[in-house]
């Protein structure tokens, strides 16, 4: 899945949460904890077989790509703050809200930056499964951060992803024939070449997911459909004076047939009790 937003983000939560009151009924949604698994009682995390976290100096260029990249045996994370290195460790999306996260903990990455992120390299056996290797990193950060976190249940204001009356508009894709379109064939429109996209084949809990960036608040997954699609997107930007593009809510029903219905729902979230800053290697 790749995702890209050509908005500022500073500015998508405030600029959107007006719009999507979409009118019906408020939906009750339970949001339950994707992929997360805790080991077996009596068992202890694993853990990486030899790991680095080293912290960036204030203006280093990047050598890499911003966030954690899992490769057969190992991981790298040439620029990652905490709330990155969490959101790959506990399966953290726009879905699951985190609380208690220190303010150094959302450095960002790029030229100039600040301190508070850092370069991370740590090894595995290459048959290392997906959760083994997040759960590896939930031991790294609670080895080199001192990190004590605990998952709590949370009632707060949601909006449901649902399909309107009439179907879903697109069939699912077959990974061997259907390509997602090419990001470099794709993009915004002349009037508004700030606008808001998500692109990518994924599933629509995927989409789900991204769209809590710009809501403002959980956005969970309440069509009941399992499939993978080409899950292209545009809608206007908040800047734009017109654009030839819809609101979020015009794009979703227009493009999937999809609606987002404010309510309130039980919502796994992460909590963090104690972090500090990353002991040396």
């Amino acid at each position: 899945m790749r995702l890209f937003d050509c908005g500022q983000i500073a500015k998508l939560m405030a600029g959107l949460c007006a719009g999507l009151l979409v009118a019906g009924a408020a939906v009750q949604v339970v949001q339950a904890r994707q992929n997360q698994q805790a080991p077996a009682q009596g068992t202890e995390k694993p853990s990486f077989d030899v790991a680095s976290v080293r912290e960036r100096p204030k203006g280093a260029e990047l050598s890499g790509t911003v966030g954690v990249q899992v490769f057969p045996g190992r991981i790298v994370a040439d620029c990652a703050s905490l709330h990155a290195l969490l959101s790959y460790a506990y399966h953290l999306s726009g879905a699951v809200p985190l609380s208690g996260l220190p303010k150094w903990g959302n450095a960002a990455c790029g030229y100039l930056a600040g301190t508070d992120t850092y370069s991370v390299e740590a090894t595995m056996p290459e048959n290392t499964t997906d959760e083994q290797a997040r759960q590896m990193m939930q031991s790294l950060l609670e080895e080199r951060f001192q990190l004590k976190a605990h998952w709590e249940k949370k009632d707060m204001a949601v909006m449901a992803l649902v399909v309107r009356d009439g179907g879903f508009k697109l069939k699912p894709v077959d990974a061997k024939d259907d390509a997602p379109a090419a990001p470099h064939s794709i993009g915004c429109p002349p009037d508004d070449p700030r606008c808001h996209m998500h692109i990518g084949m994924g599933s629509v809990s995927d989409l789900a997911a991204s769209l809590s960036r710009f809501v403002g608040k959980p956005v969970i997954d309440q069509t009941g459909l399992t499939g993978r699609y080409n899950l292209n997107l545009f809608w206007a930007s908040d800047s734009a004076m017109s654009s030839s593009l819809p609101s979020l809510p015009g794009a979703l029903k227009d493009t999937f047939n999809l609606e987002l219905k404010p309510g309130n729902g039980v919502v796994d979230c992460l909590v963090i009790d104690h972090v500090e800053k990353p002991s040396a290697n």
